[in-house]
């Protein structure tokens, strides 16, 4: 077998999630949706429950039923979609819907309407972030609806900050005061419901994110939106082996259009990765891998299936362990330094690992 390779530490996500709740004294909902950002929703959900984890958040219903196949318990709430056509599927899996248009509201109360049991939602309200969500004036229309729904339930509201990761941003301060006047108008006018949140993992550590329970996603897995967090653990590292050394004279081109050229006799260590396992091709010549001896820059052009980089000067051979993405006693290499590089988030080099990568959980 290939030996490029996805390691995932639950037990830092454990710890990083005990952290975030200790810290932030408030509900913890754990966000596992694209697949626990690319750790692996099921054993990463699996763990968290396990460790007193309640409640779970996705984006859909596949990956909601994806969850209960593994097993898992706890409230699923779907932030993203939900259909009002698949209303029996949400009941029967125990799989929540988040209401975010008044017409929305409108076609699950008349799909539920004949449910003896109602059928838990959150209500959803856009404060800022422009998606998807109830416009804070639609409250009063909203309510309506709600308090004569007598299929729904509605368990909780909830906003989404724009700028989570920026205390500081005015943004926050008019979100927050929106988020929490559209909360009143819906008690207001009797629709009830218990609780509320607001912070993504920008905000999870703040005491004052103005919600009761906070939804944390990438910082469950070590990794901070912002400003680096002490006391959490990055949880993936990214491993290959080298596949085969060569050795090449001065002015050698190297890969697809030969946009590098050795300098000087050089030793090139191949290595089984590329951009359709995730190691992208703006990565080419811009991040480092870590061989045993220290770090190596890739050289040449990233390929589909093949990555180059120099050994020259970090003394490798042909099965040698490479690190993609974490640390050794030589360095470390971290998703926002690949992120810098592509030009993109954190989020998106993770989350881009490629399904042909296992992940192997421990």
């Amino acid at each position: 077998m290939r030996p490029t390779v996805a390691r995932v530490d639950l037990g830092a996500i454990v710890a990083n999630f005990h952290a975030i709740r200790q810290r932030s004294k408030r509900r913890v909902l754990a966000v596992v949706k694209a697949d626990a950002y690319g750790h692996g929703a099921g054993p990463v959900a699996g763990a968290l429950e396990r460790a007193g984890a309640d409640f779970f958040c996705v984006a859909m219903a596949e990956e909601g039923v994806a969850l209960r196949r593994a097993g898992i318990r706890s409230p699923i709430l779907m932030l993203s979609s939900a259909d009002p056509r698949e209303v029996g599927l949400y009941r029967g899996m125990g799989l929540t819907p988040a209401l975010a248009s008044v017409e929305q509201i409108r076609e699950f109360a008349q799909a539920t309407a004949t449910f003896r049991e109602p059928l838990a939602v959150h209500v959803k309200f856009d404060t800022g972030l422009t998606r998807l969500g109830i416009f804070p004036e639609e409250a009063g229309d909203a309510a309506a609806l709600l308090s004569t729904a007598k299929g729904l339930r509605v368990e909780a509201a909830f906003s989404h900050f724009s700028h989570g990761e920026d205390p500081g941003h005015p943004s926050r301060a008019r979100q927050t005061e929106a988020s929490h006047a559209a909360f009143s108008a819906l008690r207001s006018a009797g629709v009830r419901f218990a609780w509320t949140h607001l912070a993504n993992s920008g905000g999870s550590l703040e005491e004052e994110t103005g919600g009761d329970a906070v939804r944390p996603g990438l910082l469950l897995y070590g990794v901070s939106p912002g400003p680096a967090v002490s006391g959490l653990r990055a949880a993936l590292s990214w491993e290959t082996e080298i596949a085969a050394m060569k050795t090449v004279p001065a002015g050698t081109p190297v890969g697809y259009g030969g946009t590098f050229v050795t300098a000087r006799p050089s030793r090139l260590a191949v290595l089984p990765v590329g951009y359709d396992d995730g190691y992208r091709r703006s990565f080419s010549g811009r991040v480092p891998v870590l061989l045993p001896k220290g770090f190596a820059p890739t050289v040449g052009a990233i390929s589909m299936d093949l990555t180059v980089c120099d050994a020259t000067d970090a003394g490798a051979e042909r099965g040698d362990r490479v690190v993609l993405l974490g640390e050794t006693d030589r360095g470390s290499i971290s998703a926002t330094d690949l992120s810098r590089a592509a030009g993109t988030i954190s989020y998106e080099i993770l989350c881009g690992i490629g399904a042909r990568v296992p992940r192997r959980h421990a």
